[in-house]
C-alpha cells in the first residue's frame, strides 16, 4: 500500500509541474483583460498618463509569449 500512495504523490507531483502556470496580471486581476480595463480606467481618469497605453501594448506581448515565465525560473 505504501508504494501506491508514493506513486500516488508523484503522479500529483507531475500534473502540477505539466499544468501552467498563471501569469501575476491573472493572479492579481483574475484576468490580463481587466488589468487592461483598470489601465483604461485609470488613462481616463487621469491617475495614468496617456503613454502607459503604449507598456500595455509591451505588457501584452509579454502576456501572449509567457515572458513571466522567467520570474519562475529556477
Amino acid at each position: 500500500m505504501a508504494g501506491i500512495r508514493a506513486l500516488q504523490r508523484r503522479v500529483a507531483k507531475l500534473e502540477k509541474v505539466a499544468k501552467p502556470r498563471p501569469s501575476p496580471f491573472v493572479v492579481i486581476y483574475g484576468s490580463f483583460d481587466q488589468f487592461v480595463d483598470d489601465a483604461y480606467a485609470g488613462v481616463n481618469e487621469g491617475a495614468l498618463d496617456k503613454e502607459f497605453l503604449r507598456i500595455l501594448d509591451v505588457l501584452r506581448r509579454w502576456e501572449d509569449e509567457g515572458v513571466w515565465l522567467l520570474a519562475y525560473a529556477r
